[in-house]
Order: structure tokens, then sequence, then C-alpha cells
């Protein structure tokens, strides 16, 4: 019942509004086709678990199929889908529901017995409530509110699950693909520079099979491993634990043992029990099992990682970590193919992660960073001359804004301070901290667009373009710049008794602008005004 590769269940919409059903075979044919805009029913922390579903299957069946490059119509999409499990000629392991408990449903694995079924005591009455968003607060998104669910909500909350879930209590292991049960499955990718998801997908299509044979060297498994787990029995047993080396390097993994089930008005709902060990042995691996999306964390002396995001997201400062410093090292997805390298045309780094925490969710982050064809060919070899140049100006940069916004907390505690800059108080400190942080995000908002500028300038006019980023007189928009409006900001929101107003204001700017100056802080921004004198 509900089969994806006949029936029209996933809805998308095309760039001129119109909704259209389809069949998965369909939904690839129009991925490849570049028209699909988007899918009304996917939520944004479900997109990357989506996509990299849909591009693990499609490389997995085009290379199982013995081809080389991805098929455009819907009619080969279905034939090459259903090579991959030829064992069920009925199609079950792309039903949404399959009511014998010993055969596969989609991404939901069948029993070794009939007598198994009893093991299924918990419902599932949405698919909110299946999905790995800890909503129990009503905080991100309100738990258990589309009772009347259609079956992509089905579809997508299953996929999520069951390919980004972590350790949620016992009996609820978690995933292979992140860091311990807390941690997360980040996405650090390269992508076109379109919001569409057809080029996105075929991007990395295209991508991880030209990849492919690296990939399959460097893999403890091969391209003849498990592909699906969820087409295996598993009754959540510890032997029944699979290892790496028995996997397929892009296998679409399973974490929980969960049936969907109609009634007889054609609705469904869900059925889950726990398991007494995760369906992958790979605690010791730490999350490193080839993820052509995922971040290498090599900073723990004891071995490397897959990387955890941070509650605080995907800042500038993280950012220029992950792509520039040794202590990380980039996925598979992250280097531009052959013909990337060569073309001049902007692509973007897409970052994406679900943060979860103890007991609840920290907050979905994505971000977005057009990446010119300078830095894209650094990547391809991250030793690259023009990479470590990113990372030297990345880093100074980085260290100007935290110089600047050092003497913008001085002064705004010296103004709170009543125009003492010695004495200041810690809770002066913290409300300073406001507008630190704004400064951060306005640097923020242009800092890969400004670094790349600096990347691509001739060596010798480097010195001009950074000093323009940093104090720009003729558009009033650089780092100083805007930390001077912010401390004027300040001293017209932060409380002074009027007496003091004055000396307050006088002080704090005095500061200010003595500290940006001086020797300390950027003193060849500002011409000496005696040398000026003398000329």
């Amino acid at each position: 019942m509900f089969n994806l590769l006949t029936e029209p269940l996933i809805r998308y919409r095309e760039s001129g509004g119109t909704i259209r059903d389809a069949s998965l075979p369909e939904v690839y044919a129009a991925l490849m086709a570049d028209t699909v805009e988007a899918f009304p029913a996917l939520r944004p922390h479900q997109r990357h678990p989506l996509h990299a579903f849909l591009v693990q299957l499609g490389v997995m069946t085009i290379h199982r199929a013995g081809q080389d490059t991805a098929p455009t119509e819907a009619e080969e999409w279905h034939g090459i889908i259903q090579g991959l499990t030829p064992d069920w000629p009925d199609d079950e392991p792309w039903q949404l529901v399959v009511d014998d408990i010993t055969k596969p449903a989609f991404m939901q694995p069948p029993a070794s017995s009939p007598e198994r079924a009893s093991d299924f005591k918990n419902t599932v009455s949405t698919p909110d409530d299946l999905d790995m968003l800890v909503t129990s607060k009503n905080h991100d998104l309100k738990s258990e509110v589309a009772r009347l669910a259609d079956p992509d909500d089905w579809l997508f909350a299953l996929v999520t699950l069951q390919t980004t879930e972590g350790f949620s209590g016992a009996g609820n292991y978690g995933i292979s693909r992140m860091n311990g049960g807390l941690g997360n499955r980040s996405s650090f990718a390269l992508a076109p520079s379109t919001l569409k998801p057809g080029a996105h997908v075929q991007r990395d299509i295209e991508a991880l099979l030209e990849f492919l044979p690296g990939i399959l060297d460097s893999h403890q498994g091969s391209h003849s491993g498990h592909s699906l787990l969820w087409t295996m029995p598993w009754d959540g047993n510890p032997a029944e634990a699979l290892t790496l080396n028995s996997l397929n390097p892009l296998f679409v993994e399973i974490c929980r043992r969960i049936r969907l089930q109609a009634d007889v008005r054609g609705l469904i709902h869900g059925v889950r029990t726990s398991s007494k060990a995760a369906r992958i042995e790979a605690k010791s691996l730490n999350g490193l099992t080839g993820d052509p999306w995922a971040l290498v964390d090599r900073r723990d002396k004891k071995g490397d990682k897959a990387l955890t995001l941070p509650g605080s997201g995907f800042t500038y400062k993280r950012v220029a970590e992950y792509l520039t410093s040794a202590d990380y090292g980039g996925p598979v997805l992250l280097s531009p193919t052959r013909e990337e390298t060569h073309s001049q045309e902007t692509m973007e780094l897409v970052a994406r992660a679900m943060v979860r925490g103890q007991g609840k969710t920290e907050g979905y982050h994505e971000r977005r960073i057009p990446v010119r064809h300078r830095l894209r060919s650094a990547m391809l070899r991250r030793n690259a001359t023009d990479l470590s140049d990113a990372a030297t100006i990345s880093q100074e940069r980085i260290e100007d804004v935290s110089k600047i916004q050092r003497i913008l907390s001085h002064a705004i505690q010296t103004f709170e301070n009543r125009g003492d800059s010695t004495n200041t108080k810690p809770e002066q400190r913290e409300r300073a901290r406001t507008w630190m942080d704004r400064l951060d995000e306005i640097v923020d908002a242009t800092f890969f667009d400004d670094l790349q500028e600096e990347l691509e300038a001739d060596v010798a006019d480097r010195t001009a373009t950074r000093a323009r980023w940093l104090l720009n007189e003729s558009d009033p928009k650089g780092v100083i710049d805007h930390a001077r409006g912010l401390l004027y900001d300040a001293e017209d929101s932060l409380p002074c008794p009027a007496i003091h107003y004055y000396k307050a204001r006088t002080a704090a700017e005095g500061l200010f602008e003595g500290r940006i100056r001086g020797g300390s802080g950027f003193p060849d921004l500002f011409p000496d005004p005696n040398e000026e004198a003398q000329e």
C-alpha cells in the first residue's frame, strides 16, 4: 500500500507555482530536468536528510545498473531503483504500509517472525511525533500537529528519523554517521548557486559518481555490500548488529524499529518499539563512516571523529576554521569536480545541521556562502597556496574584528561607568556584549565575500583592500565605521544620569578613537597629523 515507485505520493512545486503529485521515479526525472522548485511538505530540518537520501539512492542505483550518468526518464529510474531490491517483486521495500511484518516496508525493517508484532506497542499518531525534533516544550514546532497527514509527510519524517536521529534514551539508539548519541549529522559541501533542489541533487550525484573509485578504495566495505538496511530483518538484538565492512559506502541506514499501518479510511499511523543495540556496530569509529557530506574533527589527540556542530551554529569564525584549518578534514563533496575546478561560475558552500542536546533540540542551522573560482580551486587540495592565503587572511580578519570588539566594549563600559574607564563592573561588561554581538552579525553577513575580494586581489593591492574593509571614508561601511555607529547607538540606548551624560559620552568616544588610532589599534589607517603638517 502506498507504493512510492508507482503511485503519485510525493508533492512538488514547479517554478510557475503548479503543485504536482509524483512517484519517486517521476520525482527523480523532474529533479534531473530541474523543474522542482520545492517540496511543500518538506520542513527546513528535513532538507539534508531528503537530499542525502536521494543522492545516495541515486548513485547506488546508477552504479549497480552499470551506468555512469543519471537517467532522465522516470521509466528508467523506476527500473534501476527496482534493481536494488530484486528479491521483492511486489515492491514491498518501496511501500509505506506493508501488513506482513516479516517483509520490509519503506525505511521500516522486517521482523524475523510474525510473533514479533507484539513488540510494537507504542503508537505514533502523526509524522511530527515520529520526526527527530524534540518538541515536548512546543518551542520550535508544536508536537503532533499533523493529524491529517499526507503520505509524503510520513515519507519525509521516516527518512529524517532513520538517517539523522541520535540516542534518545534506553532502547533508542542513534545512527552510525554521527559522533556519539548527542552528535549531529551535518552537511558541509559545495553546491550550485541556486536554491532549486534539482541542480543540487544532480551535482552531488555526478560528483559522487566521479569520486566513487576513490571512495571504494578508502572505505571498509564494497559496492556489493548491503545498501538499503531497511530490507534486512532486525529484531533489535546485539547479535544482529552490522559492521561497516559489510556495507556499501553509500548505504542508507536505519536506527529505529517502526512500522506504519493504515486504517479503513486509508489514514496512516505508526507503531514502534525499542532495540537492545544499535543497528550498526560503529561506536569505536566516532562517526567516521565515510559520509560524503560530513566534516572530520581532528583536534582530539585520541583520534579523529565526525564533527559535532555546537549550538551557536555556522558562525563566520567557525566556517572559516572548517574551510582552512588543518584541524578539520573536508568531506568528499566539499571538493570541486574536474569540471567545477575549471569553471569560472560561482558556486555555494551549503552548511546544514540540526543540533541536538540532552533531551532537547538546540536548533536547526543552515548557511549558504558564495564560493568563487579561486577559493573553489584551492579547496581541491587543502594545502594549496591559495587556501593557505585564505587561512591567513581569514585569521587576520577575525583577529582584527576581535580587537575592534574589545575596544568597542571598553568604550561602552566607560560610558556606562559615567566616564570612568578603569573601574568597570561585570554587569556593564555583560551589557556591552550586546553591541559586540551586533558587530559580529554585521561582519558575518559579508565576511566571506570580503575575504574572497582580498584573496583575489593582487598581492600588492591586498593591504589597500583590507584597509577599505576596516575603514572606508567615502562609504562608511568598514568594520570600524560600524563599531563607531554601534557606540553611538549604545550611548543613545543605555541609561546615564543627565548630569553625567556629556562627560560619559566624551570619555567613551575619546577612548574609542584613542585606542583605535593608537599603537595597539590600527595606526596605519590614520595619517599622522604632524607628518601632514610638515608636508
